[in-house]
């Protein structure tokens, strides 16, 4: 997935966005969220943003 790719609309949260939480000590979906607001708008993305958090935490 390409690093621009927008995946909370609500937000503008970013792959790069979630990958940048992650690498500056995220360790769940939830601290995620709390990082960068992804999935805490409308919810549409959370089932898309949830996998990638937990596909990029597995790494």
């Amino acid at each position: 997935m390409d690093k621009d790719t927008v995946i909370c609309n609500c937000y503008g949260v970013t792959t790069e966005d979630i990958e940048n939480a992650i690498k500056n000590g995220a360790t769940s979906f939830e601290e995620v969220q709390e990082i960068t607001g992804v999935g805490t708008g409308c919810g549409a993305c959370i089932s898309t943003a949830e996998s990638l958090v937990n596909e990029l935490l597995r790494k």
